[in-house]
C-alpha cells in the first residue's frame, strides 16, 4: 500500500490538495534481490507540504531501520509494527532525541500486538564537512524481532546474543560450506600459491587473482550467495568476492576469518544492539607471521597491507569459531600521503616552464585513480586541477597503476604567471590536494572524522632570470595545534637566482569530538590564509 498527498497554497490563499496517482509510482530493479519503488509529487513547489505512507510486509526476522529525520523538516512521522503476541520486539534509538510510543492489542484472527512509534515537529538535519557519515548523525530507530518470548533470552547479555547468533551463522551454508568447496578451475591457482614460501607473497598473489577475476563488485553486502557461481560468471557482490578470497586462502594454508563490517557511509555499529542488519559488508582478517591484515578484495588499487578506508576507526565482528570477538580497526600510519615536487625555470616574458613529479601513497593512490576512472566529467583521465588559468599541460605519464607501489605521475607544463604591470605573482599550490578550507562555519553539531592520519608535502625549485628580483617573500612559519595533532610548516629560501619552497601538512589524529571544533577551525583557517600568500617578483629590465 502506497499513498501520497501534496498540500500547496493557491493564489487565493486556500490550501489545495493533490493526490499522488497510481501512475506516479513505478518499479525499478536495484539488484537481483532488491527492488525499488519510485514516486514523484506532482506540481511540487517551494512551500508545499508532502505526506506519504506505505505498508511493508516482511517474511524475514529483520525490520528495516526507521529513519526519522532528513534534510527536510517534518511535522510528523510514525511507524507501526504488528507482530504475533508470542514474539518479542526490541528497539533502540540512534541519536540524541526521544521518540514516543503507544501499544494496541489486535484480536481479529491470530492475536497480535501493535506498537506505534511517532515523533512530532522533527527538525531538519544539515550535513557538515567531514562528519563521520550521514547515517551516523540522523535520528533513527532500529528493531530486533525475536520469534518467541523467553525469560532465558531476557537474561542474555547483548554480547552473548552476538556470539550465539555468530555460532549459528558459522554452521550455515553461508559460511561452512563456502570454506570447503573446491571452486572449479582453481586447483592450479592453489598449486601456484603453495610455491610461495613467504605467507605475505602467497597472500598477495591470491589477493590479486581474485581482484583480476572479478574486477567490479555488483553490490555492497554482508551475505554471500554461491561463490562458485560468482567465480564462473566473473561477477559477484562484495561478500562473494571476499568469501572467494577466504576460500583460496584457507586452501592455501593461510589463517583467515570473515569479519562483518559496516562501512562509513552505512553508519557505525551499536554493539549493545545485537542485530546483524547493522552490517553491510564482509571483509577478511588474515594472520601471517604474527601480523594481522584487514582486507577487502573489492578495492582495485589498494594493497592488502593497509585496512580499507571505509571501515577505518570502526568496529568489526570477527567470525573466528575459536574467538568470536569485536575488534577496533585502526592504523596510526599516515595512510593518505602525497608529495609534489616542482622544478621550474622562469622565462624573460614571465612564463614558468616546469616539470612536476607527484607521488601518491596508499589511500591517496586509490582516490587519485578512482577519480580518474570513474568521474564522468574527467574524460581525459587526469586527476589534478586543470582549470587553473594560464596552466597548460604539455605531457603527462603515470607509473605503477597495476602494482602495489606508490603511484607516480610526471607532468610537464607551462604556466603564465598572473601579473600586474611589472609585478608577477607565484603561488606554489599548483598541485596540492587541499585548496579549500572545509571548516568555515562558526559552530559545529557533529563530530569530525578526517578518515585517517595524513601527510601532504610540497616542494618547488624555481630558477629566475636576472631581469627579475624578489619583491615579497612570505615568512617561514610553523603552526601546530595545542596537542600537536596537526602541524603545518613552510620554509622559503633564496640563493642567487633560485627560490626554494617547502611545506608540510601533517594530521596525526583522524577523529575529533565536536567540542574540539574551535581548535580545528583556528588551525585550518590559519593554514588557508598562509597557503594563499604569494611570492611576488618584480621585473626590472
Amino acid at each position: 500500500l502506497l499513498e501520497g498527498m501534496v498540500y500547496s497554497m493557491d493564489e487565493a490563499g486556500n490550501i489545495a490538495k493533490q493526490k499522488v496517482e497510481e501512475t506516479d509510482f513505478y518499479n525499478e530493479k536495484a539488484t537481483k534481490q532488491v527492488g525499488i519503488i519510485l514516486f514523484t509529487f506532482p506540481n511540487l513547489k517551494p512551500g508545499s507540504v508532502i505526506e506519504y505512507h506505505y505498508v511493508l510486509s516482511e517474511k524475514r526476522l529483520e525490520f528495516d531501520t526507521w529513519v526519522v529525520q532528513s534534510e527536510i523538516p517534518s511535522a510528523y512521522s510514525s511507524v507501526a509494527l504488528i507482530t504475533p503476541t508470542f514474539s518479542k520486539v526490541s528497539e533502540i534509538i540512534f541519536g540524541n532525541d526521544s521518540i514516543l510510543q503507544r501499544k494496541e492489542q489486535l484480536t481479529r484472527g491470530l492475536d497480535r500486538d501493535k506498537k506505534i512509534f511517532y515523533k512530532e515537529n522533527i527538525s531538519s538535519f544539515q550535513p557538515e564537512p567531514y562528519m563521520s557519515s550521514y547515517n551516523d548523525n540522523l535520528l533513527k530507530m532500529g528493531f530486533i524481532l525475536f520469534k518467541q518470548k523467553s525469560e532465558l533470552l531476557d537474561n542474555y547479555s547483548p554480547q552473548s546474543i552476538w556470539k550465539l547468533a555468530a555460532n549459528l551463522l558459522l554452521k550455515s551454508d553461508f559460511f561452512d560450506d563456502q570454506y570447503k568447496k573446491v571452486i572449479g578451475g582453481t586447483e592450479k591457482i592453489i598449486d601456484t600459491a603453495l610455491t610461495y614460501v613467504k605467507p605475505e607473497d602467497r597472500i598477495n598473489y591470491l589477493y590479486h587473482i581474485v581482484k583480476k577475476r572479478i574486477p567490479e563488485k555488483s553490490e555492497q553486502t554482508g551475505y554471500p550467495d554461491d561463490i562458485n557461481d560468482a567465480w564462473k560468471k566473473h561477477s559477484g557482490s562484495s561478500a562473494e568476492i571476499n568469501m572467494l578470497l577466504i576460500n583460496l586462502l584457507k586452501r592455501s594454508n593461510i589463517t583467515c576469518h570473515p569479519v562483518f563490517v559496516s562501512t562509513r557511509e552505512h553508519g557505525k555499529i551499536n554493539t549493545d544492539f545485537p542485530n546483524f542488519g547493522q552490517f553491510n559488508g564482509l571483509d577478511v582478517l588474515i594472520t601471517a607471521n604474527g601480523v594481522n591484515y584487514l582486507v577487502d578484495a573489492c578495492l582495485k588499487f589498494q594493497s592488502f597491507s593497509i585496512p580499507p578506508l571505509n571501515i577505518l576507526n570502526r568496529k568489526g565482528f570477527v567470525m573466528d569459531p575459536d574467538n568470536i570477538q569485536w575488534v577496533m580497526i585502526s592504523d596510526d600510519r599516515p595512510l593518505l600521503k602525497q608529495t609534489a615536487d616542482i622544478f621550474a625555470n622562469l622565462t624573460e616574458n614571465g612564463k614558468m616552464e616546469a616539470g612536476a613529479s607527484l607521488t601518491y601513497y596508499d589511500y591517496a593512490k586509490s582516490i587519485a585513480l578512482d577519480s580518474a576512472l570513474y568521474n564522468p566529467e574527467n574524460k581525459s583521465g587526469k586527476f589534478f586541477d586543470k582549470e587553473l588559468p594560464g596552466l597548460k599541460v604539455l605531457s603527462e605519464q603515470k607509473e605503477n597503476i597495476d602494482n602495489d607501489d606508490p603511484l607516480i605521475q610526471h607532468i610537464d607544463f607551462d604556466y603564465e604567471l598572473p601579473h600586474s604591470d611589472s609585478f608577477y605573482f607565484i603561488n606554489p599550490q599548483l598541485f596540492t590536494t587541499k585548496k579549500t578550507n572545509p571548516f568555515t562555519a562558526d559552530k559545529r553539531i557533529t563530530d569530525i572524522d578526517l578518515g585517517c592520519n595524513q601527510e601532504l608535502r610540497l616542494t618547488m625549485q624555481l630558477d629566475i632570470p636576472q631581469s627579475f628580483k624578489p619583491e615579497h617573500i612570505p615568512q617561514n612559519i610553523a603552526v601546530r595545534s595545542p596537542d600537536s595533532s596537526f602541524t603545518f610548516t613552510r620554509i622559503i629560501s633564496i640563493s642567487h637566482s633560485k627560490i626554494s619552497f617547502s611545506q608540510v601538512l601533517e594530521i596525526k589524529r583522524a577523529i575529533f569530538d565536536k567540542k574540539e571544533y574551535a581548535t580545528l577551525f583556528d588551525f585550518f583557517n590559519q593554514v588557508q590564509r598562509i597557503s594563499s600568500e604569494e611570492i611576488i617578483l618584480k621585473k626590472i629590465q
